[in-house]
């Protein structure tokens, strides 16, 4: 009586098991299909969960990984470049990032979609106002004079200098919160960029692989779907123990 209870409870145990790994690669799917969303998005950075394996006793003879999730991280592995030839499109080469304000505070990106509003103050792609080296909002005047665009974010016009790019890197930038599809947050210390410089007429495309997301998408509804089967079986298996538990019951 005792063994079967106990291998009622290890079975128990399978169940939950394959239950953590549904719930995971739910969530993994839904991680793929945003990346091959974004496949066209300037410099988005492809997402990947974070799991770790416990292992479980299932049944005298099995061993199963409770699957645990740690939540997501961002690879920001460099996309490539495109040349654009507008003059306010301008890509990342290295780890920096821009300093913009969304007015909700400072934000970053290496989005470099850029453009003028009204007022003539350098913008986002979003409307947020582009932070100059001096910690203010840039202002272009349009003239038709030249506008360049340095490898350290120096702005010119027709070699006047007007303004400059606050460009920024980080020591941890797993410590970055995703804001969006290409801009984050963080609490920790923007440092000077040391290693990064920039490529004006040129933005960085997203480092997300369409047809790589698309295998990974088709593995992961591959093992839903297996997972699915042995939680049936084990349905099944704890089904039988409870009718033989009542026969013997009965008998008793």
């Amino acid at each position: 009586m005792i063994f079967e209870i106990y291998g009622n409870l290890l079975m128990e145990n399978a169940i939950y098991i394959g239950l953590s790994r549904q719930t995971a690669l739910r969530r993994e799917l839904s991680l793929v299909a945003n990346n091959i969303a974004n496949v066209n998005t300037t410099s988005f950075k492809r997402e990947l969960g974070i799991y770790s394996a416990s292992p479980t006793i299932t049944s005298y003879r099995e061993k199963l990984d409770f699957v645990i999730d740690h939540g997501t991280s961002v690879s920001f592995e460099r996309g490539s470049f495109g040349v654009t030839g507008n003059d306010f499109d301008v890509a990342v080469k290295g780890p920096g990032f821009f300093a913009i304000d969304d007015g909700n505070g400072t934000k970053y990106t290496r989005n470099g979609a850029f453009s003028l509003n009204a007022d003539n103050q350098l913008i986002t792609r979003d409307g947020d106002a582009v932070i100059g080296d001096a910690g203010g909002r840039i202002i272009i005047p349009q003239d038709g004079r030249k506008v360049e665009i340095a490898i350290d974010g120096t702005v010119s016009l027709d070699n006047e200098i007007v303004a400059k790019l606050q460009l920024v890197e980080f020591d941890d930038v797993q410590l970055l919160k995703k804001k969006g599809s290409s801009k984050y947050e963080t609490t920790q210390e923007a440092l000077p960029a040391e290693n990064t410089t920039l490529h004006q007429r040129t933005l960085e495309t997203a480092n997300v692989t369409a047809v790589k997301e698309l295998v990974r998408m088709v593995d992961i509804q591959r093992s839903y779907e297996a997972i699915g089967k042995f939680l049936e079986r084990e349905a099944e298996r704890q089904q039988n123990v409870v009718r033989r538990l009542g026969r013997e019951s009965q008998n008793a």
